[in-house]
């Protein structure tokens, strides 16, 4: 199904946190040996970047080992919490990788014709206008409740997750 609007190498960009948020949200998870079979089959796979917080504990330690043995590049950094006594729980726990994102597609534009972000997030509507205007091909791939209508028109094509799902899910 992507394979139709996949223009020449592609590189794939997946906001880990915006990916698992908007599967739980459908009540299931993403297999990521299928979801890789799934796109090296459907375009020139040059790379997966995925982007995620670092737990530090040893179950999400195993994850990214086994991400990484499938030839996933693995971008991390720390969850940063911040202390905020007005906030339930006494805290805010963040770790946005929209920036990171963002300097590693402008980083690689001589490597690819086309990028897939994994990702709904609105700040991305500025990056994607940004490639369009150097003939970069743009496709977003999340849910229809969690995606920026601006995403949506700055990219070339936009994807509904919950159609690549008996694809990439993993079984129940």
């Amino acid at each position: 199904m992507i394979n139709k609007y996949v223009k020449g190498k592609t590189l794939i960009f997946i906001d880990a946190a915006n990916l698992e948020k908007s599967v739980k949200g459908l009540d299931w998870k993403v297999n990521y040996r299928r979801l890789k079979a799934y796109l090296r089959d459907s375009c020139d796979l040059q790379e997966i970047r995925f982007y995620t917080v670092s737990f530090g504990n040893a179950g999400h330690n195993e994850f990214l080992d086994s991400l990484r043995a499938k030839n996933y590049r693995v971008i991390t950094k720390p969850l940063k919490i911040i202390k905020d006594d007005r906030l339930p729980g006494g805290e805010e726990r963040k770790a946005n990788f929209d920036v990171e994102i963002a300097v590693d597609v402008m980083e690689l534009l001589e490597r690819y014709n086309t990028i897939i972000l994994f990702s709904g997030d609105s700040d991305f509507d500025y990056l994607l206008k940004k490639l369009r205007n150097k003939d970069k091909y743009t496709i977003v791939i999340s849910t229809k409740h969690h995606i920026a209508k601006e995403l949506i028109r700055s990219s070339n094509k936009y994807f509904d997750l919950r159609k690549l799902k008996n694809r990439i899910a993993r079984k129940q």
